[in-house]
């Protein structure tokens, strides 16, 4: 059988096609070329906006230094605690993402000014106004005016050279927008004109062999069995037309019919034993997988992977869940044609708990949940996902096939149910395990973590700053004349203040430190990386905050509150948790004894 035809119809399809591929690649490698210049872009506004934060902040302190050294106000002095706990971590930013020696020694040349502003100026004025009883002192203006200009001059310096790479960044990135515009303009030009020049003999080719084919079959039909086609050539046309002229053409083609039907039977039922072993197993993997989860987060990561995979013969489909703390759906993956969001309110499965088998667009509105109608024609399943506690998600399948083309009841939509039953199960048993992780480790009244939780963590800590040497406090606290509280006024009072102090003390601690519920009225504090100094500041900042609080009572007059604090620092105070504890604990009883609602250091 000659092949003549076939070679210049792959050649035909093959050139344009590596045209167009060749033209991808080279767009492909351009629009690489332009996200790497853009997220450069990106990344010097950040530095320019954190060495414009860093200025000000420097700016805010010496501000504050002055006020306060004028005022001795020490309300002056709150930019100037924030500017120097701020400044480090905008400067370690800014360092982290300077890829330019000369950048960084700059970087390095405005910490040293601003440590030396803080040395020589501030420090010595705030000491100073501070020990002052008698009138203001002058403000050595020279010291602090040369350290503040060389800073503002080094960090104009920083900032006109990102900006100036950020121009360059935006010019590289317009070049590499036109040159893939180029790209793409020329590929698709040689594209058009190579099939234009391959196809068009094949087209004159095959429009005269179908017609000669066409007008001596017309007429063998009509009763001319001396019709003969005539095609010279050594092409399939001329083949054909061999087979054509043969008597023997209707036999074979008859057993070519029978050989076809058979081999596409055989190729169904392939394809049907192959389809469903494929999604038995990857049920099967999804249900391992959800079981090996330790968390909702993890499950649901879990499903976005593999959700795909095991409805890769859907032509799309949606999955939503349901937090443990929430009633409203989100999305946790989407494949396929399939579009929208769920609203909670409209949602006919979420409402009902029932199974929506829908056709789109003969269904009724009355049947059809929100986020299907806009969907692409064809049969939609919306099935619920029941666990064992209530609802926990949703999920929506575009089906390939209707119920009537199936000829052996509906495997898609059982299959579909089922692994819905196996997500619901391994979603509920996820949460489940949660929640009793969560309660065995949080106490029940203020939510606070509880004294288990509290022994594991500061053995923890205590070894990460073992490893990578840096302070650690430990603050602990106790209410003041607290038993009163509960014989006066009853412990549903007593409870309300525990649970406003512990509101208060989560929301003024840094976000790395943790807050426990030590026993009774009694709370702790660890707090990673600070400093005795430090700690001690927020220690005192905690006790006038709870000193501000107003707990509300039936006969209208609001409850005040004081709070003990003992504080004790590793490594002065002790290296290991039970004599960090202990030392806390002595000083809490020092601050106890020595009138409460004050704050006391263990001793060393």
């Amino acid at each position: 059988m000659p092949h003549s035809l076939y070679a210049r119809m792959i050649v035909a399809a093959i050139v344009p096609f590596m045209i167009m591929l060749t033209g991808c690649l080279a767009l492909y490698h351009a629009s690489q070329v332009e996200q790497h210049t853009a997220r450069s872009v990106a990344q010097t506004l950040e530095v320019i906006a954190d060495a414009n934060h860093l200025m000000r902040l420097f700016m805010d302190a010496e501000t504050a230094q002055r006020g306060y050294a004028l005022t001795r106000d020490g309300d002056y002095l709150a930019p100037y605690q924030r500017a120097l706990s701020t400044f480090p971590l905008t400067l370690r930013r800014l360092k982290e993402a300077s890829n330019d020696e000369i950048q960084y020694r700059r970087l390095e040349q405005a910490n040293h000014l601003f440590r030396q502003w803080i040395k020589d100026v501030a420090t010595d004025s705030i000491i100073k106004t501070r020990s002052e009883n008698t009138e203001l002192l002058p403000l050595d203006d020279k010291a602090s005016k040369r350290l503040v200009d060389d800073f503002r001059t080094v960090m104009r310096t920083f900032i006109d050279t990102e900006q100036d790479a950020f121009h360059a960044r935006q010019v590289d990135s317009q070049d590499a927008a036109k040159r893939a515009q180029h790209i793409m303009v020329w590929s698709i030009l040689l594209a058009l004109v190579s099939a234009l020049l391959t196809w068009w003999p094949l087209f004159r080719r095959t429009r005269h062999a179908v017609s000669e084919i066409t007008q001596r079959s017309q007429r063998m039909v009509a009763g001319d069995l001396s019709q003969r086609v005539a095609l010279r050539g050594r092409d399939e046309f001329a083949w054909m037309a061999n087979t054509f002229n043969a008597m023997a053409a209707r036999l074979e083609a008859l057993v070519a019919t029978e050989q076809r039907t058979s081999r596409e039977l055989a190729e169904r039922v392939n394809v049907l034993v192959r389809d469903r072993t494929r999604e038995m197993r990857a049920r099967h993997d999804l249900v391992e997988a959800l079981q090996a989860c330790r968390s909702t987060q993890e499950a649901q990561s879990t499903l976005r992977d593999q959700l795909p995979r095991v409805f890769a013969n859907t032509l799309g489909g949606t999955l939503w869940c349901l937090d443990a703390h929430t009633a409203v759906p989100h999305r946790i993956c989407q494949w396929g044609e399939d579009k929208g969001d769920v609203n909670g309110d409209e949602c006919l499965t979420l409402n009902d708990g029932g199974i929506r088998d829908v056709t789109l667009p003969a269904a009724q509105d009355a049947e059809v949940c929100s986020h299907l109608r806009t969907a692409h024609p064809g049969r939609h399943l919306c099935i619920p996902l029941k666990g064992t506690q209530g609802p926990v998600g949703i999920l929506h399948l575009h089906l390939a096939s209707t119920t009537d083309e199936t000829g052996n009841g509906d495997p898609q939509a059982e299959f579909a149910k089922g692994a819905a039953e196996n997500m619901a199960l391994s979603l509920s048993n996820v949460r489940l395990r949660e929640q009793l992780e969560e309660a065995s480790i949080r106490d029940a009244l203020t939510g606070l973590y509880n004294r288990r939780f509290l022994d594991d963590t500061l053995t923890r800590e205590l070894a990460r700053a073992e490893r990578q040497p840096g302070p650690l406090s430990v603050l602990m606290l106790d209410i003041d004349h607290f038993k009163p509280i509960n014989d006066d006024h009853g412990h549903a009072l007593g409870d309300r203040a525990l649970i406003e102090v512990a509101e208060l003390l989560v929301d003024n601690v840094r976000r790395g430190d943790i807050v426990c519920r030590y026993g009774g009225e009694e709370f702790l504090i660890i707090m990673p990386g600070a400093g005795l100094s430090a700690a001690r500041q927020r220690g005192e900042h905690l006790r006038q905050q709870v000193a501000t609080l107003d707990i509300p009572r039936d006969d209208a007059t609001p409850l005040h509150l004081t709070i003990s604090l003992g504080l004790a620092c590793y490594p002065q105070h002790g290296e290991d948790a039970a004599t960090l504890l202990h030392h806390a604990d002595m000083a809490l009883y020092e601050a106890k004894q020595g009138g409460r609602n004050r704050l006391a250091i263990a001793n060393d």
